[in-house]
């Protein structure tokens, strides 16, 4: 039976997938996998899974300052430190404030680029991304904390 994590992983290599063929890199849905997990600091997609089964939050409360965690920016996988959650005043809505380990891209253009390391972003009670009128949408997404420290 899946998890929770195993599906949200696999959602993860498919976006990652999806936007090495928009810059025409193929790859297989297995080396996607495989790629998600060692960007994740996981030895494999096995490794990645048996760890995400143990540490997945299941709602913004499992988050606090200074936690670790792997998850995805605009399409981008990411690590990073949480620096800051509180409440906004939609319901069920949270902002919370990540430092990345390494900056991301945020801008598609081939002209330039502009990369951000500290990112505010807006989730639900699911660690999901959320728009600021409560829709979904694209943004950050905390799908795993993580143990390790980004040195280990």
């Amino acid at each position: 039976m899946e998890t929770d994590a195993t599906e949200q992983f696999k959602a993860q290599a498919k976006r990652l997938r999806k936007a090495l063929a928009a810059r025409d890199v193929s790859i297989s849905h297995t080396g996607s996998l495989e790629l998600l997990a060692q960007s994740h600091g996981f030895r494999d997609w096995n490794t990645a899974v048996a760890m995400a089964r143990r540490n997945i939050p299941t709602s913004v409360s499992d988050l606090g300052i200074g936690k670790r965690f792997a998850g995805s920016y605009l399409g981008h996988a990411v690590t990073g430190l949480i620096r800051s959650v509180t409440a906004t005043p939609t319901p069920g809505v949270f902002r919370v404030e990540v430092h990345l380990d390494e900056p991301v891209d945020v801008v598609e253009s081939k002209r330039f680029s502009g990369f951000r390391q500290r990112i505010a972003s807006r989730i639900n009670e699911h660690c999901e991304p959320v728009l600021t009128n409560g829709m979904a949408g694209p943004g950050l997404s905390i799908d795993l904390l993580l143990r390790e420290s980004p040195d280990a």
